[in-house]
């Protein structure tokens, strides 16, 4: 099997991992990595037995696959370069900083039929995918992630760090489109938003509740499905997945509860029944696999089909269209006395 030539642009504290990883993937070849801080490059570059380059363009040529690890705000410039040379991309997510730059790197994909996949990681936590397994049709779904502030990421605010995760997830799960974006959000430290809150109404009816901060103590990533076979929650940090469902007598006749408490002398006596007899819960625990490592191998094998990836630059600019929707809602809102959030945002 021909091995696969991937370089990393950018080996700061997400790029490393991608190196380190890429290094250790079998049939493939680290070729090189790209920082323009030399003594970051050389480091990791020397590591795993690699050549630095100090430029992206000294790639062209040398590779088959770019891992784009750069800040957020340079993802178009170095992404474009390879896209239009028909070399396969993944870009860390959000694929970019603007609508507008990810549409277009999308488009350009397109025309050039190169491979694009974006770095929607929790697409590929192993609780997320054992939560999909366990649902039925989605009604309601709540997400929080929360994390304390990492000093990292700062070029952009929490909406694009922590949220699109969340709302990936949830196009994922639903296949639907959003109707209606309410959302709130707030400076804390700054220049950009630290925590927000979004309800969107998806069409078929489904609503889901989204929650990020980046300034809380503890880090939380959870996901909560109400569903048409009863309610199921993941923790993504533990990976373990609970399922709550009714029995199947009561899933059948949710009216037979009337008779239930009929024929109990007292009926208070039932509430021990409800979460043994009545409501069966199931604990799974996911795996432990890698889900940075299975991205990338999925950035491999598509390098090596010709198929999509699991998260496509289709599915990142529907992510990226309802970050900004939800970014928009915020226009209004913020717990600073000094206006709205939009005008904080634009003044830093």
């Amino acid at each position: 099997m021909k091995r696969v030539r991937l370089g990393v642009i950018g080996v700061g504290a997400l790029g490393q991992h991608h190196a380190r990883i890429v290094a250790g993937l079998p049939d493939v070849e680290l070729a090189a990595v790209v920082d323009s801080r030399e003594a970051q490059g050389r480091m990791v570059a020397e590591k795993h037995s690699t050549r630095w380059f100090a430029s992206p363009g000294e790639l062209h040529g040398l590779v088959d696959g770019v891992i784009v690890a750069v800040p957020t705000t340079a993802h178009q410039a170095v992404a474009r370069s390879f896209l239009e040379q028909g070399t396969a991309v993944l870009v860390e997510k959000p694929l970019a900083d603007s609508l507008d730059a990810a549409v277009s790197l999308r488009n350009i994909a397109r025309f050039r039929r190169s491979l694009l996949q974006v770095g929607h990681v929790e697409r590929f936590n192993p609780a997320f995918e054992l939560l999909r397994e366990k649902i039925g049709r989605p009604l309601h779904i709540r997400c929080q992630r929360y994390s304390p502030y990492t000093f990292r990421s700062t070029d952009i605010g929490v909406v694009h760090d922590l949220m699109i995760h969340d709302i990936d997830l949830v196009l994922a799960l639903t296949g639907g489109s959003v109707e209606r974006v309410e959302s709130f959000g707030a400076v804390a430290i700054g220049p950009h938003e630290d925590l927000a809150n979004a309800r969107l109404q998806l069409s078929g009816g489904v609503l889901v509740d989204l929650a990020v901060s980046r300034i809380n103590p503890v880090v939380e990533r959870s996901i909560q499905v109400w569903s048409t076979s009863g309610y199921a929650s993941a923790d993504l940090q533990t990976r373990k997945v609970t399922c709550w469902k009714p029995c199947v007598a009561l899933a059948t006749n949710p009216g037979m509860v009337h008779d239930i408490v009929s024929v109990t002398p007292n009926p208070l006596s039932l509430k021990e029944e409800v979460f043994s007899k009545w409501i069966q819960r199931e604990e799974f625990q996911a795996s432990s696999a890698d889900a940075l490592t299975a991205e990338l191998q999925n950035f491999v094998d598509c390098i090596r089909t010709g198929e999509q990836p699991r998260v496509s630059g289709d599915a990142a600019v529907a992510a990226m269209d309802v970050a900004d929707r939800v970014l928009e809602g915020m226009s209004g809102w913020s717990w600073q006395s000094a206006g709205p959030l939009r005008d904080v945002r634009r003044a830093a």
